[in-house]
């Protein structure tokens, strides 16, 4: 297991049977892996629109117990995806750690594509501050 950064073709990413030993299974490998970023970005701008919905739900509603907020269909939505995009994020914190440069690399363009398709209208003046 390499400790520094290196560019090699034999890697065990994250389960034994994703073992890659060539170029084309790294290939594959970083396309795989820009796509779960970027459906790690694509939750999280998700999460951020619920976040946002449910701030004016209550607004609108008034005041609501504490019991029914919790046991929200909302919240449970919201909590289920949390618990996805934790355990991605743990995933891709892993797939960083085999300091395979390509793999890195494809965590930081999956990122950045994944924000450049789904946060475009964080920013449009409807915000709130629960989220950010």
């Amino acid at each position: 297991m390499h400790m520094s950064f290196h560019l090699g073709e034999n890697e065990i990413i994250l389960f034994d049977t994703w073992n890659v030993v060539d170029r084309q299974g790294i290939g594959w490998s970083v396309i795989g892996i820009i796509l779960l970023t970027s459906i790690y970005e694509g939750l999280k701008s998700y999460d951020d629109h619920l976040c946002i919905h449910s701030a004016r739900f209550l607004k609108s509603k008034g005041k609501r117990s504490r019991t029914a907020l919790l046991f929200s269909k909302l919240h449970l939505l919201q909590t289920i995806i949390h618990v996805i995009r934790l355990i991605i994020g743990y995933f891709l914190m892993l797939i960083f750690m085999t300091y395979n440069v390509w793999l890195c690399v494809a965590v930081g363009i999956g990122a950045a594509l994944g924000y450049w398709l789904f946060a475009w209208d964080r920013f449009n003046g409807d915000s709130n501050d629960c989220c950010f």
